[in-house]
């Protein structure tokens, strides 16, 4: 199939279940490990010691470090499903509860390389048919964040207004 969205380290694709039920299906691309590796030793053992070189300021060896880490934990999309279902328990238990939400995750077609949601259909703020909403919208938005910040002490990036 063609891809629908892009992600960080996947493609997502609009599939459906035996049943009919419409979802999306991130899939990671192949060898994504082995790239990140590959990227995280390029900047290591060669850009970093090429902007020590030409006087550049900063730990560039720590900041792959940290990138790579980073990387590395994004790839296991278990735990993205595991992060999505306690950000849907807690937007549950707060004032935001009915009007926020991550997608479902379908368990039983979901692994460590594929994450299968439910279907959501929605719209991009820049093309919204309804612009009255927008100021709205991203004041919700702003709440979520906040309250993932401040009160749940979890940061979950794919929040559906």
């Amino acid at each position: 199939g063609i891809a629908v969205a892009a992600a960080s380290l996947g493609q997502v694709y609009r599939g459906a279940l035996p049943d009919g039920t419409p979802i999306a299906l991130k899939v990671q691309r192949p060898r994504m490990a082995r790239q990140i590796a590959l990227d995280m030793l390029l900047i290591r053992e060669v850009l970093a010691p090429l902007a020590s070189a030409v006087g550049l300021p900063g730990d560039l060896v720590g900041t792959a470090d940290a990138w790579g880490e980073g990387f590395v934990a994004e790839l296991d999309y278990s735990a993205e499903a595991a992060n999505a279902a306690l950000f849907n328990a807690n937007v549950r238990q707060g004032q935001l509860s009915g009007s926020v939400f991550a997608p479902p995750v379908v368990e039983g077609f979901s692994s460590r390389r594929v994450l299968t949601t439910e279907w959501v259909d929605g719209e991009r703020l820049d093309r919204c048919r309804a612009p009255e909403d927008v100021p709205r919208l991203c004041s919700l938005a702003m709440s979520t964040y906040l309250q993932m910040m401040l009160q749940d002490g979890v940061l979950h990036c794919d929040p559906h207004p």
